[in-house]
């Protein structure tokens, strides 16, 4: 349903993260969702238990309902295109991280904001976390001294069992997918938050345990502006218990 006096926002994907989007618009006072787009059939049957509109693709929401801003929550891959086709026609749009599954096409993404001063925002919602927001007030206190080294870890298990990587989630397999820019660039956004900007990457990847065709294993060393050194071990094949969604709640 519709409100005169707040946001409406389409969300297009009706996944996991798309229906994370969809209850904190429903939720929040200020905000009111406008519809889903998803072509699905699942995503339909969401929507009619909502009571909102649904819609097959993006091109109808960039068209005649016209909403105050969209939510992408869709697949990796086509972050960039739509991400375009909003700029295209003058749409708000917060595009879920990350914001491209290739440099050049991030990049394109990128010029096409700034040649219009679009209004774009990339989903990277930990950097308002409050624990983020003390981590860089101690940091920046010098209460912490001059940081030299950092070392970080996201290491999980996602079974193959539960349907992640299958149906509608089959992308998760393939270019564009993998923990690095599933999982990763939450952590990278995070240690460019704290520590600064990252200026030379090395890294080593393996599809060993899975065998698709991205990454499942990954080990990254960092170098950032301010002369620190980081290392980074990655993998969603590998059970730990430690990580961001359990240590701050996000996963509850």
């Amino acid at each position: 349903m519709e409100h005169d006096d707040c946001l409406n926002l389409a969300v297009v994907g009706a996944g996991l993260i798309g229906r994370r989007h969809i209850e904190v618009v429903r939720n929040s006072p200020q905000c009111a969702l406008s519809s889903i787009v998803d072509p699905s059939a699942d995503a339909r049957a969401f929507a009619a238990d909502l009571s909102v509109a649904h819609h097959d693709s993006l091109d109808a929401v960039l068209g005649a309902t016209r909403p105050d801003g969209v939510i992408l929550a869709t697949p990796n891959q086509l972050h960039a295109a739509q991400g375009l086709a909003c700029i295209a026609a003058g749409m708000p749009a917060l595009i879920e991280k990350p914001v491209a599954d290739t440099v050049e096409d991030g990049n394109r993404l990128l010029a096409a904001a700034e040649a219009v001063d679009a209004r774009i925002l990339v989903g990277h919602h930990r950097r308002y976390s409050a624990i983020i927001s003390e981590a860089i007030e101690v940091i920046e206190s010098g209460a912490l001294g001059d940081i030299v080294a950092v070392v970080g870890t996201a290491l999980f298990y996602k079974a193959e069992s539960e349907g992640y990587f299958d149906g509608p989630f089959a992308w998760r397999r393939r270019a564009g997918g993998g923990p690095i820019l599933i999982n990763l660039i939450h952590e990278i956004g995070n240690l460019r938050a704290m520590v600064g900007e990252i200026v030379a990457v090395q890294a080593l990847t393996s599809n060993n345990t899975r065998g698709f065709e991205v990454e499942d294993t990954a080990a990254i060393g960092l170098r950032f502006a301010n002369g620190a050194l980081g290392t980074f071990m990655l993998s969603d094949t590998a059970a730990s218990s430690r990580s961001w969604e359990h240590t701050s709640g996000e996963d509850r």
